[in-house]
């Protein structure tokens, strides 16, 4: 028996699928006891599989002489062995194989064992650059950091652990010396070509004077603010770090109650990196839209502010500690690839989990003609949907392509809940700029969140932004193993997740209305957006009848998409497949699933004119 390879990588773990041994005697030859005269051919033909299509599955030989098939391979999966005693498989093509069956003297049903092709978790070609640090405080003090990057292809700044100076607190870095230019916050990531320098300049905020405020020892030694006694009209409020040489670690609840101005008038919010705690009503008489703070403070009470705050900059001064350990982490990635490519037009593709664990972006990208690149930035459906759209949207260019796909039972996706929660920080933390592009001013839990997220990285030890969780490739896709086993497949028509289905609930006017108006801004910076859909098992138990639920969950929303002129690009039912085709919920697909998925939203692009 030989085997002849070319150019196949086999995932190590993998998913086999083994389809039984059969063997079929099919009296189709015949001979006599003696001298064998044969006047026949001996029939052969190859088992079915979800893997590959035989272009002849039977074929008829001459006794003793070779029998071949070509098998045209599913993307993503290879021929490995068959159950004949002697054989050769050897790719002719990209996706195809020529089986060839040796010496045949009896009629024979051939099964072929197929397994997944590796899936790279990273393909990024291994980059260098240099960021010199000018402190920009009048020392001269510059730092020169090098950098090798691969899974994160943007560098993560310094953060401002150890940097210094008397009367001010540093916001951030900036590519003008004058502050005229691109902000990035203390931590968080800049681009950087290869091979490349790029010099930074400290952003400095000078504290308003000790005389301004009133403030009590704490027993730890540091001090607490108790009360401003400004004037209140400053441009920019910047809490002192120090008040008579004594680190400020917090803000008072009485702070700004009766004070002599009446209110703070000032636009945006400094303070510093001592600043731990805020108690509540601290604020209650500013009005302040934007913030700059450290992941150093920990406490902000209910009610410490009484205007919800528009913009949120956050300074890094501790090291992260989620970067191996938390999914949501990969969001920073994924926005790091629409940055990137801003000068390629761009295939975005966006949902919950649904999509990460549901694409296979290499295979789309492909079949697309390599015109766009794809960003499969689908991750998480439990939060907030409208904060991950704005962040991308300063990078929409005229060309690209935006393609929503939701779960039909998403509340986020559907922009009926607009909750921000501690995931929500969590998926900044390899980027905390990332927060600033997003409008936040309908939340009034945002330290609420805040402080969730602390307790989430408090569980976990100190890391380095080098760190990262091993789940995704550089398209964004989900890539652990998740086997597709023929010989169970249908044991596995079963419901994994209880209630799931098509929720016309989230079909209202103000649902539609919301996701028109996002819709409209990428399409405003030139991209054409298009609906698709989540995909969903057969045998899900949220529907009496799945498919009629489907068909009406589509006639609706078509029906609500009618007056701002957007296109479903597929048919609903096309996206139900059986529950073989999932892993461990109705809407995460496993590998087969997701080749399925993948070919199928192709097809439904290129019907409206997108790729070739």
């Amino acid at each position: 028996m030989r085997r002849n390879y070319t150019g196949v990588k086999k995932r190590i773990g993998r998913a086999v699928c083994i389809a039984a041994a059969a063997v079929a005697v099919m009296m189709c030859g015949c001979a006599d006891a003696g001298n064998e005269e044969r006047t026949a051919g001996v029939k052969v033909s190859v088992a079915d599989s979800v893997f590959f299509t035989a272009r002849e599955g039977s074929a008829e030989a001459e006794y003793g002489e070779d029998c071949t098939f070509v098998l045209d391979m599913r993307p993503g999966y290879v021929p490995v062995s068959c159950d004949y005693p002697d054989y050769e498989i050897e790719q002719t093509a990209v996706g195809e194989y020529r089986l060839t069956l040796k010496n045949i003297k009896r009629p024979s049903r051939v099964s072929v064992v197929s397994e997944e092709t590796e899936v790279p978790v990273n393909t990024n070609p291994e980059r260098e650059c240099v960021i010199e640090y000018d402190l920009n405080d009048g020392s001269g003090k510059v730092q020169r950091e090098e950098y090798t990057l691969s899974y994160h292809i943007r560098p993560n700044t310094l953060g401002g652990a150890d940097i210094f100076r008397e009367g001010y607190t540093l916001i951030g870095w900036n590519t003008e010396r004058d502050g005229s230019g691109e902000h990035i916050g203390l931590g968080s990531r800049v681009t950087v070509a290869d091979g490349a320098t790029l010099t930074l300049y400290g952003e400095w905020v000078q504290w308003l004077p000790d005389e301004d405020f009133s403030y009590r020892l704490l027993d730890d030694g540091t001090a607490a603010l108790s009360s401003y006694r400004g004037d209140g009209d400053v441009e920019c409020f910047a809490v002192p770090g120090e008040m008579a040489g004594v680190p400020v670690s917090t803000i008072s609840s009485s702070f700004t109650t009766n004070i002599l101005c009446g209110s703070i008038e000032s636009e945006t919010l400094v303070l510093p990196a001592s600043v731990t705690r805020i108690d509540g009503s601290a604020f209650n008489n500013a009005a302040f839209d934007r913030i700059y703070f450290f992941d150093s403070l920990q406490s902000v009470g209910r009610g410490a502010f009484s205007k919800n705050i528009s913009t949120y900059h956050v300074n890094a001064v501790a090291a992260p500690r989620l970067q191996k350990s938390n999914y949501n982490v990969r969001f920073a990635d994924n926005l790091d690839l629409i940055i990137a490519n801003k000068d390629r037009p761009k295939l975005i593709l966006f949902s919950g989990c649904s999509l990460c664990y549901g694409m296979n972006s290499g295979l789309l990208e492909g079949s697309l003609g390599g015109e766009y690149a794809v960003v499969n930035a689908g991750l998480n459906g439990e939060f907030n949907a409208l904060f991950q759209m704005e962040c991308m949207l300063p990078y929409i260019n005229a060309g690209d392509v935006f393609v929503h796909a939701p779960e039909q039972m998403n509340q986020y996706q559907f922009l009926e809940s607009l909750r921000v929660d501690g995931r929500v920080f969590a998926m900044v933390e390899g980027n905390y700029d990332l927060l600033a592009l997003a409008d936040f001013s309908y939340s009034s839990t945002m330290f609420e969140a805040w402080e969730m997220y602390c307790g989430l990285r408090e569980s976990e030890d100190e890391g380095s932004y080098d760190d990262h969780t091993g789940m995704f490739n550089n398209y964004g896709d989900y890539v652990e193993p998740r086997p597709y086993d023929e010989s169970t497949e249908a044991a596995r028509d079963v419901s994994y997740t209880e209630n799931c289905g098509y929720y016309m609930s989230l079909l209202t006017e103000e649902n539609i209305a919301a996701l028109a108006d996002i819709y409209g801004k990428f399409e405003e910076r030139g991209a054409r957006v298009y609906f698709s859909w989540a995909p969903m098992n057969e045998q899900s138990n949220g529907n009496a009848d799945i498919y009629a639920a489907a068909k009406e969950f589509q006639a609706r929303l078509e029906e609500l998409f009618e007056p701002y002129g957007y296109e479903i690009i597929s048919e609903v039912t096309d996206y139900i497949w059986k529950g073989r085709y999932f892993y461990d919920t109705d809407y995460h697909l496993n590998d087969l699933g997701t080749v399925l998925r993948t070919e199928q939203l192709a097809k439904d692009l290129k019907a409206v004119g997108v790729g070739r």
